[in-house]
C-alpha cells in the first residue's frame, strides 16, 4: 500500500470546515430570541396578587399568536425582550402571555 499524504492547503481547509461546523450551535443560539420570564411578583400587594391569580395570568398564552398580551388593548409593551405592563393585571407582563380579561386592540 502506498503512503497517503495530504497537502497543507487541504489540511487547513478541513480544519476550518470542522471549526465552522463545530461552532454552528453557538451561532444559531445567538440568532434566536433570548427567553425571559415575567413571573417576579415579589413587589405586589395581596390584592394585586389575588387579581393576577383570579384573572389566571400566564406567561404563555394557550391561544398562541391569535390571543396574547401583545395583541391586547390593556397591554403596554416594554423594551425589546423585556416585560411589559397591563392596565388591569399588575406586575410584569410577558408579550406572549394571556389572562381572562384579554380584549383585542382596536
Amino acid at each position: 500500500m502506498g503512503k497517503s499524504t495530504i497537502s497543507r492547503r487541504e489540511m487547513l481547509g478541513r480544519t476550518v470546515h470542522l471549526a465552522v461546523i463545530g461552532s454552528m450551535p453557538v451561532i444559531l443560539s445567538a440568532c434566536t430570541k433570548p427567553e425571559f420570564h415575567c413571573q417576579d411578583v415579589s413587589a405586589l400587594g395581596k390584592g394585586d396578587l389575588e387579581l393576577r391569580t383570579n384573572l389566571e395570568y400566564q406567561d404563555r398564552s394557550a391561544q398562541g399568536e391569535r390571543k396574547n398580551c401583545s395583541k391586547c388593548a390593556f397591554y403596554k409593551a416594554g423594551d425589546e425582550n423585556e416585560c411589559g405592563q397591563c392596565t388591569l393585571v399588575m406586575g410584569p407582563i410577558h408579550p406572549l402571555g394571556y389572562c381572562n380579561s384579554w380584549a383585542a386592540k382596536g
